[in-house]
Order: structure tokens, then sequence, then C-alpha cells
């Protein structure tokens, strides 16, 4: 019982999901109709990648990639440039919060190594905003993008050509930003590329393929889950340690708290009179991650969102990323990071981060509306 509590404890954000969850219970008593609440495709893809890219973490890819792109450089501008143009395209492909939980150590050890730490913060700022910002572009980059490409059944492309002004424009905010910020100051950078088990990369590249064809619709999931347990078993069973359960139970118990909401004729009535407009959609994706985080939201507003919106939705928590350090669950992990290694910048961090993902979603968010 004491690990069960621990667990339940240690994420908040599952905690106050199975709370919502366990009263909506009390309201529409269980039955065998809560399992057509869950969206299963979700929860397949996500542990498919998840157990993935803790594969791939292991081989020293990640690492090895950005040791390349940085070794031969001189100057702390042009490394910083490298290391937060790494997050952004990786984030694509390998979700944002693997690449944070890679990359923002990879930064904190190059500052350090270089004595150029006084441009730390600034760096992990715009990586961060880098991972959501590149993340943002693909099914595969953010929960709430897994989330929203199963539940609307949006097709591949359609959904790329909705999510890339967003992604464009953030990538340029982010270089603007690091070349006007960081000054041109020159270091010396003496590493190597760590070892990478191509074997074993191979593997989990094929684990990451299978998620791939899955979110193509090419494979049908209960052959990518299949094929995702035979390979771990045999291969990596000890990625299970690794896999976010966390994240997989606050998606089961958003499904669960969303699905009592919809067969509350009262409520499903009030929302979705809310929510009716491509304007009311697309603010309330990025005001309520603010305050929720963009994951939860939506999962939540999708519930009483038309389909023929799910376009507003989807820029709308994407955008969300930006703004309060709890707007995106990737953004914690760098704070994370800086309240270990950086205690007495933490203040400077929080500060920073709001004002300048403020900035970045206002402006985004303003052309956005105007223009797509």
């Amino acid at each position: 019982m004491k690990k069960i509590y621990s667990f339940i404890k240690k994420d908040k954000v599952f905690l106050i999901s199975l709370i919502f969850a366990i009263f909506s219970m009390f309201i529409i008593p269980p039955s065998i109709a809560y399992f057509d609440y869950i969206n299963w495709k979700v929860l397949i893809i996500m542990f498919t990648i998840m157990i993935a890219v803790s594969g791939i973490y292991e081989t020293h890819f990640f690492d090895y990639i950005a040791t390349k792109l940085v070794m031969h450089l001189k100057n702390i501008k042009w490394i910083g440039l490298m290391i937060v143009l790494a997050t952004f395209f990786l984030a694509m492909m390998l979700t944002n919060d693997a690449v944070l939980l890679t990359l923002i150590p990879f930064t904190i050890f190059i500052t350090k190594h270089t004595h150029q730490e006084k441009h730390a913060i600034t760096i992990l700022i715009l990586q961060t905003i880098a991972a959501n910002m590149g993340s943002a572009l693909t099914p595969m980059g953010d929960p709430q993008n897994i989330y929203l490409y199963a539940f609307f059944h949006i097709p591949f492309s359609t959904f790329l050509s909705v999510t890339f002004p967003i992604t464009i424009l953030g990538l340029l905010l982010i270089v603007m930003t690091l070349v006007i910020k960081i000054p041109s100051s020159s270091c010396e950078l003496n590493i190597t590329t760590p070892p990478v088990d191509i074997k074993r990369l191979f593997l989990y590249l094929l684990i990451l393929i299978n998620a791939l064809f899955n979110i193509l619709r090419v494979v049908p999931e209960i052959y990518t889950i299949l094929i995702t347990l035979i390979l771990m078993l045999l291969f990596g069973r000890h990625l299970l340690k690794r896999v976010d359960f966390h994240l997989l139970l606050t998606f089961t118990a958003f499904f669960i708290f969303t699905g009592n909401l919809s067969q509350m004729s009262s409520i499903q009535n009030f929302v979705s009179g809310l929510l009716n407009t491509r304007n009311s959609v697309f603010f309330s994706g990025i005001i309520a991650s603010q305050f929720i985080s963009n994951v939860p939201a939506a999962v939540l507003l999708s519930t009483f969102t038309p389909i023929t919106l799910w376009q507003p939705l989807l820029q709308g928590v994407n955008i969300g990323s930006m703004g309060t350090i709890i707007a995106s669950l990737a953004s914690l992990i760098t704070f994370k990071y800086v309240m270990r290694d950086y205690p007495y910048e933490i203040k400077k961090y929080l500060l920073n981060y709001s004002i300048l993902s403020i900035i970045f979603m206002v402006i985004i968010s303003s052309i956005i509306f105007l223009f797509f």
C-alpha cells in the first residue's frame, strides 16, 4: 500500500486526473461502457514510442548527434545554436520530453566545460521552447498531438499543413533571440563522441518505425502492440522501468472523466455551446493549457469540440505549450535540472522563461489567428 500511495502521490497531474475520474464515477457509475471511453490507439502508440525512445536513449545516439554537431565549434553562440537546433529537429520524431532528458544535461555539461555558465540559463530556456515548437509539427512529437491525431482521425499530410506555420514561426523567433542574446565568445571544447551501440539502436529504431506505421495507419493497433511486446520481452525487458506510466494513467483517467462528462447532457450542452466557433476553441486551447498543461487541455476540450473545429484546437494547445512553466509537461523537465544544478538561478529562470515564452506565444498566436 505504501508503494501504491507513493506512486499516486509522485505525479501531481496524475493525482488530479485520478481525483476527477473518481469523482465522475459517483455521478456515472462504472460500467462496460467505460472501455469505450478509452482511446486504446493513443495508449498503444505512446507506450511503443516510450519503449523505443528509452532504448535509443540508452545507446547514446542522442549524445553522439549532439557531440558531433558542436565538437568542432569554437564559439559559444554557435555551440548554443547547434544544441538548440538539435533539440528542435530531434523533438519532431522522438518526443520533446525524451530529447530534453538527453540534451538538457548535455547543455549543462558543455557550458560548464567551456566556462560559459553565464549563458546556460538563456540556452536552456530557448532549448525548452525549441523542444515544444519542434515537437508541435508531427503527430508523434507530443502526447497531445498523438491524442488529437487519433481522436479526430486527421490525415497525416493535413496535420503537418496545420502545425507547420506554428513550428516555422517558433524556429525563426528562437534563432533570432539566440543570435541576439548570446554574444560571440571564443571557447575551447575538447570532447570526444561517445560510442553508439549500433545493434541495439537498429532494434529500437524498428520499434519506433512500428509506432510510425501505426500513426500512418499502415499497421493496426493490435499488430503494433504485439510487435512491441515481443521485441521488448526478447531484448529489452528492463525498458519497462523507463516507461512513463504516470502519463499513460493520466490519459486513462482523463478519458474516464471526460467520457463521463459527455454523458451528462446539461454539461455537454453548456460546454459544447461555448466551443462552437473557431475563436472560442483556439483561445480555449491556449488559456486552458496555461493552468492544466496542454495534454489534459487537449483531452478535456476535444470531448466537446465539434469535429469540424479540430484545427483551432490543435493549434491552440500547441501554441499553449508556451506561457506558464506548467503549460507543457516537458517544460518541467528543464526546470527540475535548473533547480538541481542552478538553485541560485531559479527566480531568474522562471522570470526569463515566462517573459520570453509569453512574448513568443502572443506573436505566434496573433499571426496564426490572423492569417491561418
